[in-house]
């Protein structure tokens, strides 16, 4: 492992991710705003990569035993990340095409969600098995590769949603499709260089070990352990509390606020900015007040974010919004780093892959709730009431409410507690991972 390796995981990561960045800013608002869809669809659309997470599984299994080119992962990060930025990029053709023939193009969007959504499952899951084996016993590298790939793509996203503004400005289909097609163009480069040799040739099936979570033993992980089943679902009641905005606020800025689509598409760069902010600094307030005050201080933060956000709505102002998704930012960021830091300890020395397996099938399924159930919510309230502003303040109320629950679960949740109860019924865990 090498400072050149830890470059090249950083533009495959960087890659795959961006690829989400014009479709979670621009084509949520696109369908749910200019083309009336139902939030609901639109919400299980973007969930595809999450509901097609368990196929991670089985890629990663698969590769375990088999080779590509004489290789196990990279051809996978290759295959998996050109089928990511491809897939989102033709996504923006299957909505338009839903404007003129919504069956043809509905039938368009499941395909090329499905190319995306399987892309980057696909690459995930090979790249971090990569680094897992690479980094093994290599001290520190680790830990530096994932802080730098993920501070990067932090950045790379604020810088992906500003570009992407700027070439919807003014908005056409035409613009639509450059701006997507500079999302695939600079991702599908990243993924190629990034891929080229960062394998190491002629390894044996001796030390690979899949980086895939398996929902069948992390959930068998959770059984007998009181504790871990409340952190399992305070993890995935704070993703839904924060994740449930992701489709909803760009509609939001265009049905209620009546803000052009190259502005919506900002948002993502302001709630970014937010985000790194506390991403940097959280470490530090983690070290003052503790990982579970953090992390609550946290969830308040976003919890007046999502405050913010209904203030705006009703006194129509586009910059009581910027600062809320700002706030909004603030808050996720806090919470993203304490909760990790809190989580890396609720784990046991003997089954530490088990456990943080669990807590990354919470992670999926937090988010594909998220995004499917705040579809559902605002297209009901919105039916009920005949309001926008209704429709989308309920589920941005509720947000709210599922933070303030989360700091009350959390308060019950100690490490101490949870490894006790975990060495008590650790042999049947380890008997369900060698099945």
């Amino acid at each position: 492992m090498n400072w050149r390796k830890v470059l090249q995981f950083t533009l495959v990561h960087v890659g795959v991710a961006i690829t989400a960045v014009p479709v979670n800013s621009t084509l949520n608002r696109i369908m749910i705003t200019e083309l009336n869809l139902p939030a609901l669809l639109v919400g299980v659309l973007v969930a595809f990569p999450y509901l097609l997470s368990p196929l991670q599984v089985l890629a990663g299994s698969w590769a375990d035993h088999n080779t590509v080119w004489g290789r196990h992962r990279s051809p996978w990060i290759l295959i998996g990340g050109l089928m990511a930025s491809f897939g989102g990029y033709m996504t923006s053709h299957a909505v338009v095409m839903m404007e003129s023939n919504f069956a043809l193009g509905l039938l368009a969007a499941v395909v090329t969600f499905s190319i995306w959504g399987l892309g980057v499952n696909i690459a995930s899951v090979s790249y971090l098995s990569l680094l897992s084996e690479l980094s093994e016993g290599a001290s520190g590298w680790r830990s530096r590769a994932v802080s730098v790939m993920w501070t990067t793509m932090i950045l790379a996203t604020i810088f992906t949603s500003l570009a992407i503004s700027a070439l919807l400005q003014p908005y056409s289909t035409s613009a639509l499709y450059t701006a997507f097609g500079f999302v695939w163009l600079v991702a599908s480069a990243f993924v190629l260089f990034g891929s080229a040799g960062i394998e190491p040739a002629g390894k044996g099936t001796a030390d690979l070990h899949s980086r895939a979570e398996s929902p069948r033993v992390a959930i068998r992980a959770l059984a007998g352990n009181p504790t871990a089943q409340r952190f399992f679902l305070y993890l995935t009641l704070v993703l839904i509390s924060i994740h449930a905005q992701d489709v909803l606020l760009e509609p939001f800025g265009g049905d209620v606020l009546g803000m052009p689509i190259a502005a919506t598409a900002r948002l993502t760069s302001i709630w970014g900015l937010g985000f790194f902010i506390t991403m940097l600094g959280g470490l530090w307030v983690v070290r003052r007040v503790g990982k579970k005050s953090a992390a609550n201080v946290g969830a308040v933060i976003a919890a007046l974010g999502f405050a913010l956000i209904i203030v705006s709505g009703f006194a129509q102002s586009t910059g009581i919004l910027w600062g809320a998704v700002f706030v909004l930012g603030l808050g996720g960021g806090l919470m993203t780093v304490s909760n990790l830091s809190f989580m890396l300890d609720m784990t046991v020395a003997q089954a530490a892959g088990l456990y943080i397996g669990a807590w990354g099938v919470a992670n999926f399924a937090g988010q594909a709730l998220g995004n499917i159930a705040s579809g559902l919510i605002r297209d009901v309230a919105y039916r009920l009431t005949g309001s926008e502003m209704v429709g989308y303040s309920t589920v941005f109320a509720l947000e709210i409410v599922g933070l303030i629950a989360a700091i009350v679960l959390f308060r019950g949740i100690t490490v101490e507690t949870f490894r006790r109860e975990a060495e008590v019924q650790l042999s049947d865990v380890l008997a369900v991972a060698t099945d």
